[in-house]
């Protein structure tokens, strides 16, 4: 389990919101606290969750393990957003990458919890 007291890295990232829920348990089960952010985005406007989690750089491969464990890319097919006026056709499928993690490491200068 790591220790709790020294941070001096933070990761942000950010997950598919389908995938967050099992990465965010085991995160926390690995010991590690983690804040989780509701957000939405991408070409596809879907619902991903923003995790940030403050943890010794000795814990980054652990962690980078977990991720890589729980968030996996797919493909599938969604509609494309074209404007059609006054035509009534079923929408023009495109094939679209969908889940994974883009993960952010950050090096923390001062860390201190109050």
């Amino acid at each position: 389990m790591p220790p709790r007291d020294s941070v001096n890295q933070l990761i942000i990232a950010n997950v598919a919101g389908s995938q967050a829920g099992e990465l965010t348990d085991r995160l926390t089960r690995s010991g590690f606290y983690v804040t989780q952010i509701d957000s939405s985005g991408g070409i596809l406007y879907e619902a991903t969750t923003t995790l940030l989690i403050g943890l010794d750089q000795a814990h980054l491969l652990q962690i980078l393990d977990l991720v890589r464990e729980c968030c996996h890319t797919r493909r599938r097919y969604v509609p494309a957003h074209v404007e059609a006026p006054l035509l009534e056709v079923q929408p023009m499928m495109i094939e679209a990458e969908v889940g994974g993690a883009t993960v952010y490491t950050l090096n923390v200068e001062r860390f201190e919890q109050i």
